[in-house]
């Protein structure tokens, strides 16, 4: 899994962050605890969200 940093997330449009949002919280399932895809998941969904809230957009 590839992990997305806030730059380059800072270039997607809002339906762009929310459907990436979806997607890897549905491929959150096939991560066991500890794994560094998990753990690369878990990190995108934080910079998702930090991005969400400088830009003033809602899920």
């Amino acid at each position: 899994m590839l992990l997305w940093t806030v730059s380059e997330l800072m270039h997607l449009t809002r339906d762009e962050l929310c459907s990436l949002d979806g997607n890897l919280r549905h491929a959150l399932a096939e991560f066991e605890a500890g794994a560094c895809e998990r753990s690369d998941v878990l990190t995108t969904l934080d910079n998702i969200r930090r991005v969400m809230v400088a830009r003033g957009l809602h899920y």
